[in-house]
Protein backbone atom coordinates (compact mmCIF):
# COMPACT_ATOMS: atom_id res chain seq x y z
CA UNK A 1 0.00 0.00 0.00
CA UNK A 2 1.59 2.99 -1.01
CA UNK A 3 0.94 6.72 0.71
CA UNK A 4 -2.36 8.34 -0.14
CA UNK A 5 -2.40 10.90 -2.38
CA UNK A 6 -3.94 13.62 0.22
CA UNK A 7 -1.47 12.34 2.21
CA UNK A 8 1.39 12.92 -0.40
CA UNK A 9 0.13 16.10 -1.20
CA UNK A 10 -0.68 17.67 2.33
CA UNK A 11 3.24 16.35 2.96
CA UNK A 12 4.44 18.40 -0.30
CA UNK A 13 2.59 21.66 0.98
CA UNK A 14 4.45 21.08 4.32
CA UNK A 15 8.27 20.55 3.31
CA UNK A 16 7.46 23.46 0.63
CA UNK A 17 6.38 25.75 3.34
CA UNK A 18 9.48 25.01 5.37
CA UNK A 19 12.00 25.66 2.67
CA UNK A 20 9.54 29.22 1.99
CA UNK A 21 9.84 30.14 5.74
CA UNK A 22 12.99 28.70 6.21
CA UNK A 23 14.49 31.31 8.20
CA UNK A 24 10.70 31.98 10.87
CA UNK A 25 10.76 28.34 10.91
CA UNK A 26 14.43 27.19 11.49
CA UNK A 27 14.80 30.00 14.16
CA UNK A 28 11.59 28.51 16.62
CA UNK A 29 13.13 24.74 16.06
CA UNK A 30 16.70 26.28 16.83
CA UNK A 31 15.01 28.05 20.15
CA UNK A 32 12.69 25.12 21.32
CA UNK A 33 16.24 22.44 20.93
CA UNK A 34 17.74 25.19 23.25
CA UNK A 35 15.21 25.34 25.40
CA UNK A 36 15.09 21.71 26.39
CA UNK A 37 18.90 21.59 26.30
CA UNK A 38 19.96 20.37 23.09
CA UNK A 39 22.38 21.87 21.01
CA UNK A 40 21.19 23.32 17.85
CA UNK A 41 23.39 22.17 15.12
CA UNK A 42 23.26 21.07 11.41
CA UNK A 43 22.53 17.61 12.47
CA UNK A 44 20.11 18.44 15.05
CA UNK A 45 18.26 20.87 13.10
CA UNK A 46 17.97 18.36 10.20
CA UNK A 47 16.77 15.33 12.57
CA UNK A 48 14.15 17.61 14.59
CA UNK A 49 13.23 18.86 11.18
CA UNK A 50 12.61 15.38 9.36
CA UNK A 51 11.23 14.44 12.87
CA UNK A 52 8.32 17.16 12.33
CA UNK A 53 7.63 15.69 8.74
CA UNK A 54 7.29 12.02 9.56
CA UNK A 55 5.30 12.94 12.88
CA UNK A 56 2.60 14.95 10.58
CA UNK A 57 2.36 11.91 8.15
CA UNK A 58 2.12 9.39 11.12
CA UNK A 59 -0.37 11.11 12.83
CA UNK A 60 -2.87 12.22 9.50
CA UNK A 61 -2.27 8.14 8.78
CA UNK A 62 -3.43 7.34 12.62
CA UNK A 63 -6.01 10.04 12.89
CA UNK A 64 -7.67 9.72 9.65
CA UNK A 65 -7.12 5.47 9.05
CA UNK A 66 -6.67 4.58 12.13
CA UNK A 67 -3.82 2.46 11.78
CA UNK A 68 0.00 2.46 11.49
CA UNK A 69 2.22 3.37 8.11
CA UNK A 70 3.01 0.46 6.41
CA UNK A 71 6.50 -0.99 5.18
CA UNK A 72 5.42 0.14 2.22
CA UNK A 73 3.99 3.76 3.07
CA UNK A 74 7.08 4.44 5.77
CA UNK A 75 9.90 3.87 2.58
CA UNK A 76 7.70 5.95 0.60
CA UNK A 77 7.88 8.55 3.06
CA UNK A 78 11.90 8.29 3.40
CA UNK A 79 12.06 8.94 -0.48
CA UNK A 80 10.01 11.83 -0.14
CA UNK A 81 11.64 13.44 2.54
CA UNK A 82 14.92 12.05 1.13
CA UNK A 83 14.27 14.12 -1.74
CA UNK A 84 14.08 17.47 0.23
CA UNK A 85 16.94 17.00 2.26
CA UNK A 86 19.98 18.06 -0.28
CA UNK A 87 17.85 21.51 0.01
CA UNK A 88 17.05 21.42 3.95
CA UNK A 89 20.39 21.24 4.57
CA UNK A 90 21.34 24.07 2.47
CA UNK A 91 18.77 26.26 3.87
CA UNK A 92 19.79 25.49 7.36
CA UNK A 93 23.44 25.92 6.79
CA UNK A 94 22.84 29.38 5.72
CA UNK A 95 20.30 30.08 8.41
CA UNK A 96 23.20 29.21 11.32
CA UNK A 97 25.46 31.31 9.28
CA UNK A 98 22.95 34.28 9.43
CA UNK A 99 22.43 33.13 13.58
CA UNK A 100 26.23 33.29 14.18
CA UNK A 101 26.68 36.68 12.76
CA UNK A 102 23.85 38.28 14.81
CA UNK A 103 25.64 36.83 18.47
Amino acid sequence: MTLPNEVKERLEEVMNDWLLKSDEIAGAGFDFLENIGVEPKLETLLSYTVGVWDSIVGSFIHQHYDRGMTEEEDEELIELIKSKIPELELKLKAFLEKRKLRT
